[in-house]
């Protein structure tokens, strides 16, 4: 996972650099530190000088472009999951705990949203119901839930 997101980084750098940028990082190593400051200002100069020129040129996008689905609350939330995979080696501490949170609400919300599937083929399946006479779904997942000795709550916590 790490790898993936250092290797995205790596092409986001190669691709807005050039040679001559990339041959004054490594001599930044080789002059005093007191000269340092201005070599590495200078640099960053250059690289939003080289990025500003590539606006005007028409270049095929950086490989490996992906999307995030456009339907984020009932589509497939597995390229989100997967990005925020990708943050967290560059995230802080408390970053990392948000992004453990977002990616726990993506999953609860995919569990949720087959339950109601299942309750839904359950409610076409069983038109009468279970007995209880009622027709919503939620009141079914809470039934089948007890069947299993299940607590709903904990499955929706999960």
């Amino acid at each position: 996972m790490e790898e993936k997101g250092t290797s995205l980084v790596t092409a986001f750098d190669s691709r807005f650099t050039t040679n001559k940028i990339q041959m004054l990082k490594v001599l930044m190593s080789w002059i005093p530190s007191s000269q340092q400051g201005m070599l590495a200002v200078y640099i960053k100069f250059l690289e939003l000088q080289y990025t500003l020129s590539l606006l005007h040129r028409p270049e095929a996008p950086m490989p490996n472009t992906r999307h995030l689905s456009a339907d984020f609350f009932s589509g497939d939330n597995s390229d989100t999951i997967e990005l925020l995979d990708e943050l967290l080696p560059y995230s802080s501490q408390a970053d990392r705990s948000r992004i453990d949170g977002m990616k726990n609400m993506l999953q609860n919300m995919g569990k949720i949203k087959e339950m109601m599937e299942m309750a839904e083929m359950m409610k076409e399946m069983f038109p009468e119901g279970f007995g209880s006479g009622t027709d919503n779904p939620m009141d079914i997942l809470s039934g089948m839930a007890g069947m299993s000795g299940m607590d709903m709550s904990s499955i929706l916590q999960t």
